[in-house]
């Protein structure tokens, strides 16, 4: 490979893997955006008769639809993407996301349309679900496959981050909104809600441009194409041949749920709720924690790339256990109003970044290149539905049985499991990345030097 064109390869990689990455922090803007707004929804599409509580008991069942629907969708588009590529079905997650928040969007209130209201809803909500079970283990194996073999657990590293930007982006858009429909508009009050899902909806279609020019993986297009590996039976395959990588990502998910869905999902409710801090506080101190996770999720994956999956779990999960003791032993003492409530889950949330970014190339690394997909999406959507769906509710009801500290002790378990993933991974094959093995004797191993993207590294 000459000199210009190892550069253009370079570069091509690098833009799909932005390009793959973007996708992801859309889907969760448009998923999450949701929550932030849900009062409002609940306004809008239940009969203004009905209690308050029962309207948002209402709008939070029609969410858990959208969350329920994950697994079936996600390996059902898995098993089409091991079967006829990454790059089509990765355009049609994103087209069926932007249509279904555009609409949303646009959709009619109870006032205009009755009961067909929120029938609407719901039904557009299972299109988000069907959208988001694939495009975020989509979006994983996309930039893995397009990374060079030094640089998978970078890449994946980055996709997570990019991917958490859609939290900021939604709190953002659902803040700007109420303000916009309080001050500017204040005639218009179904602004408050309308405005973010169209905003949403506005930047998918930019997305959708932005794909049509990503490629196909080349490990796709070697493995799959050239060599003819296209198992009828993806789902068959992976849980009859690759049961132990199966059973190492179901542990991964669980610790990556229980983390995200403790730090930075649950904890502005926690603050204000159970700490009684105001509702600012609560807010400005969650999108810290997601900022200060974000940042140092490129640090995580450089130090997996350069000393190895163990070495990076293990760190990730002995700092975050630390970080989490420091935030049992404080945390209980700080007075309602503290604005060291705001920075002091800071620390746990930059080392647990470290649990969430190495998801998506170890994930993606222990899977072969022609079931990949189905591999990443039937564990992982699972686990995000059964767990990510109840969490939030086991964790006000341990909060009230077991005291304040209940969220920490998650967290510490989460830790745990990372510590057990960061031993029994030194058993795991892996497929991508620097001493992964070849797949069915086909040997793909990267050249970093060359700049080879996507490509697989031969066995060491």
């Amino acid at each position: 490979m000459t000199q210009s064109s190892s550069v253009e390869a370079e570069r091509a990689a690098r833009r799909n893997i932005r390009l793959g990455s973007l996708g992801a922090a859309l889907e969760y803007y448009d998923f999450v955006v949701y929550l932030y707004v849900a009062t409002s929804i609940g306004q809008a599409f239940f009969p203004a008769d009905m209690s308050p509580t029962m309207r948002l008991v209402q709008t939070f069942a029609i969410y858990s639809t959208g969350l329920l629907i994950r697994p079936v969708a996600g390996i059902l588009i898995a098993r089409v993407a091991d079967r006829v590529g990454r790059k089509r079905l990765f355009i049609m997650t994103v087209v069926v996301m932007s249509v279904a928040t555009l609409g949303i969007g646009l959709l009619p209130t109870y006032d205009q349309v009755g009961l067909l209201a929120p029938v609407l809803l719901l039904l557009l909500r299972v299109a988000q679900g069907c959208a988001v079970g694939g495009e975020i283990p989509a979006a994983a194996v996309f930039v893995t496959e397009h990374a060079r073999a030094d640089r998978v657990a970078r890449a994946g590293a980055f996709q997570q981050m990019t991917a958490y930007s859609g939290f900021l982006l939604g709190a953002g858009a659902a803040f700007g909104a109420g303000l916009v429909a309080t001050h500017l508009t204040p005639d218009a009050p179904s602004l408050a809600w309308r405005l973010p899902f169209l905003a949403g909806g506005l930047l998918g279609v930019v997305a959708i441009y932005l794909r049509r020019t990503i490629d196909e993986t080349p490990a796709f297009v070697r493995e799959t194409i050239e060599q003819g590996r296209r198992p009828a039976a993806p789902i068959r395959e992976v849980l009859g041949t690759h049961r132990r990588a199966v059973a190492y990502a179901v542990l991964l998910a669980v610790a990556l749920t229980l983390v995200n869905i403790t730090y930075f999902n649950f904890w502005p409710t926690y603050l204000q709720t159970v700490l009684r801090h105001s509702s600012t506080t609560s807010l400005v101190a969650s999108l810290v924690s997601i900022a200060g996770a974000m940042a140092f999720m490129p640090a995580w994956g450089y130090v997996a790339d350069r000393y190895g999956w163990s070495r990076m779990l293990l760190g990730a999960g002995l700092s975050t256990a630390a970080t989490t003791v420091l935030l049992l032993v404080v945390i209980p003492t700080l007075p309602p109003g503290s604005g060291l409530a705001v920075w002091i889950q800071l620390p746990a949330a930059v080392t647990a970044g470290g649990i969430a970014a190495a998801t998506p190339g170890m994930v993606s690394a222990i899977f072969p290149t022609e079931v990949r997909q189905t591999g990443f999406s039937l564990p992982y959507n699972i686990v995000i539905a059964v767990l990510g769906g109840f969490l939030n509710l086991i964790l006000v009801w341990l909060v009230a049985g077991v005291g304040v500290a209940a969220p920490m002790y998650v967290v510490l378990v989460a830790c745990g499991l990372t510590v057990v993933a960061s031993v029994v991974v030194l058993r795991i094959p892996t497929y991508l990345g620097r001493g992964a093995r070849p797949t069915h004797g086909f040997s793909t191993a990267g050249d970093p030097a060359a700049g080879r993207p996507g490509l697989e590294g031969a066995m060491s």
